[in-house]
């Protein structure tokens, strides 16, 4: 069997190394087809977000989006960016005094206030860059002449879809991208330019399906340095990790997107953005405004892109995911509501459930999405948004596809993935119906039966993807443990290497897709078994230690134990030892750039009798960057006036702590924010009935 060149986890320390794809195992070790006709058909009234009636409106409409940086009173005006007002006032669109060396605004505030250096300083910046520096410091302090500037040089023109199932990788690659003669941009360093193609991840090898996207030098394209610099810095740095998605994944995320970011500039500056996101995250002096020129510039892009009447195709699909990732990450869950109903409109607009099966990359596009449905539906209450036969269809494809390629462990994975996802649907709109009283405890014992099998499904699925032979039993560099060390990471059969590394996660989702299940459940059948909800919890959290420990692992892949840490931590014993492993956790995470939403700080303080994690996970404000303090503020002046419940709820993951015994008082209904109401036309609407419908 071939290992891939691009997954050498810990081949040199001696351990089982995780290489994809290739799977020699019987085909008649597939689980049976699931018989999806008996499952119910959940309604999509449920969603009480969402009104289908609202798909076609008029795309002449006036599409008014959060471009701008912290939310602001209604009635105060927005100031035309300047070309010498400090950087916090420039990204706020407010009027600056230019005081210096702090402005007014930004004293009153308590913001940090920096200017631009002068031109001489700029030129200068560099040559106190440290030797040992891998990457040279991005020129972050173009003026808004500079910037407009950059547009010219950037001339971008991408064809218009005329049909969606036409608009492929051949459409793409037939762009062109004029550069004005008199136009050079500034080589990158040797350093940005050499960029190694090895990953130190397992990658999902080339798919036959997937159709070829031809990637264009970048000094070909009239970037200007610092994009250059970014593009360069996500393809050496960003992977699919960042994206909380699989292995499978990778050539979609590394290649894909970028080829067609390089002929949509709002998704070339959404992707910049989230690249120099973590870029600033990465070092200790990273500032927010890095990255948050590039997050406006692509909103206002967007915009300008929507409102000139511009057919909406996959590049603007991208960008609008892309966008919300961004979102994602800062914590800003309210706003990521608005683009994943922006993408929802746009996704049933472009494709049918039968269409968007067409190849590898539009595939993604639907996980893609699908992972902000199922995380929305989940977390607020309600059912997804997004019909069930797409998620059926996705099943279904996935299914045979997976049968048609036995020995395939990436079609298994994205098979396994879909089923995962209808029973997370399935099970959310149950939760639903039940919640709002559009069914009786009879109807849901009735109804929980049909969802059981579909979990009894998963179970029996992921069981087919065992195998002894890839249990990792040694470990032949063990480092010492702490002495407060709660989990052994060296116990033998925890995990799974070699071609079944990706089988470790399929694992993860399982127990947290259970524990979702069953926390849910018990309130209402009055049947909850806290011993086996903790003993599951052990069980995660064991495997989240050993992963964690594996030598040459990537550090980001600490990113996708986001969602099983997140159910596993409310289960675990609640003693010291185990409340500082999870904090450690919950640290390490947004020490990487996830931050958590405050409620989730505030719910943890409460149920660990901790009122200091509601400022910071760990004692003393250890490895808390400044960083990560300015992009919580940031966030908090975002979310802070959520304009409907639906959006409160998300906010405050109503449906994961409103079952917790804590004192759980739902805020009274807000005013809606001007500055929240993005997509406006993407988004779905809301009836009057649906407006008024609360929870129960």
């Amino acid at each position: 069997m071939a290992a891939s060149e691009a997954s050498r986890f810990g081949q040199e320390s001696g351990y089982s190394t995780p290489v994809p794809n290739a799977w020699n195992i019987p085909s008649n070790a597939f689980p049976a087809r699931s018989n999806i006709q008996l499952g119910p058909s959940y309604p999509n009234t449920l969603a009480l977000w969402h009104n289908p009636h609202r798909l076609h409106t008029s795309e002449s409409h006036d599409f008014r989006m959060q471009s701008q940086i912290p939310q602001r009173p209604p009635e105060q005006k927005r100031h035309k960016r300047t070309k010498s007002g400090c950087f916090t006032c420039r990204a706020r669109r407010v009027k600056c005094d230019e005081t210096r060396p702090i402005c007014e605004r930004c004293s009153k505030g308590k913001r940090e206030c920096t200017y631009p250096p002068s031109p001489m300083l700029r030129k200068d910046s560099r040559s106190n860059m440290k030797m040992n520096e891998k990457y040279p410091p991005i020129r972050e302090s173009e003026s808004e002449e500079n910037s407009q500037n950059s547009e010219r040089k950037l001339d971008l023109q991408p064809r218009h879809m005329k049909d969606a199932s036409r608009h492929n990788a051949q459409s793409v690659a037939r762009r062109k991208m004029r550069q004005s003669p008199e136009t050079k941009c500034a080589s990158p360093s040797s350093d940005m330019t050499d960029l190694s193609t090895k990953s130190p991840s397992p990658v999902a090898s080339a798919d036959p399906d997937s159709h070829s996207l031809p990637s264009p030098t970048l000094s070909d394209q009239g970037l200007t340095s610092d994009v250059m610099f970014f593009v360069a810095y996500r393809k050496q740095n960003i992977n699919y990790h960042h994206y909380i998605l699989k292995s499978h994944a990778s050539k979609f995320i590394n290649e894909d997107m970028m080829s067609y970011a390089l002929g949509y500039e709002p998704l070339l500056y959404a992707v910049v953005a989230f690249s120099a996101y973590h870029y600033s995250i990465a070092h200790p002096n990273g500032k927010i405004y890095t990255f948050l020129q590039y997050y406006n510039k692509s909103v206002s892009l967007l915009l300008n892109s929507l409102r000139g009447g511009e057919n909406h195709h996959d590049a603007m699909l991208l960008t609008i995911l892309q966008l919300a990732a961004f979102e994602e990450f800062v914590g800003d869950w309210v706003n990521l509501i608005d683009h994943h109903q922006a993408a929802h409109r746009m996704l049933v607009e472009l494709y049918s459930p039968e269409s968007i099966n067409v190849d590898y990359f539009h595939r993604h596009i639907l996980l893609w999405y699908n992972r902000y449905d199922v995380m929305a539906g989940l977390m607020s209450g309600n059912s997804m948004v997004l019909s069930r036969e797409w998620y059926i269809a996705d099943e279904e494809f996935s299914m045979q596809d997976s049968f048609d390629h036995p020995h395939d462990l990436n079609k298994k994975v994205m098979a396994w993935g879909a089923r995962t996802r209808r029973f997370a649907m399935d099970m959310a709109s149950l939760f639903a119906k039940m919640s709002h009283g559009l069914i009786t405890l009879e109807q849901f014992k009735a109804e929980k039966e049909i969802v059981d099998n579909t979990w009894s499904e998963l179970h029996q699925f992921v069981e087919t993807m065992k195998d002894p032979r890839y249990l990792v039993l040694s470990y032949p560099h063990q480092q010492p443990l702490e002495p407060d060390a709660v989990f052994d990471p060296y116990a033998p059969g925890v995990i799974y290497g070699d071609e079944l590394w990706e089988v470790n996660f399929c694992f993860m989702e399982l127990i947290t897709a259970t524990l979702l299940y069953k926390y849910q459940t018990a309130p209402i059948l009055q049947n909850l078994d806290l011993s086996e909800l903790k003993t599951m919890a052990m069980e995660q959290a064991q495997r989240i230690e050993t992963l964690s420990r594996w030598p040459n692992r990537p550090e980001e892949m600490h990113l996708w134990f986001m969602s099983p840490l997140g159910m596993a931590v409310l289960f675990l014993p609640h003693d010291e030892k185990y409340n500082m492993w999870c904090r450690k956790k919950m640290a390490r995470n947004e020490q990487l750039g996830y931050i958590y939403p405050p409620m989730v700080r505030t719910k943890l303080a409460d149920l660990w009798k901790t009122p200091e994690l509601e400022h910071w996970w760990l004692p003393n404000d250890e490895g808390y960057p400044k960083i990560v303090r300015e992009i919580r503020a940031w966030t908090k002046e975002r979310v802070n006036d959520p304009r409907d419940t639906f959006r409160e709820a998300v906010r405050d993951i109503k449906a994961v702590f409103g079952n917790m015994s804590l004192e759980d008082s739902s805020s009274p209904a807000s005013t809606p924010s001007v500055h929240s109401s993005a997509y406006l036309e993407l988004s779905p609407g809301r009836s009057p009935k649906e407006q008024t419908a609360q929870p129960r």
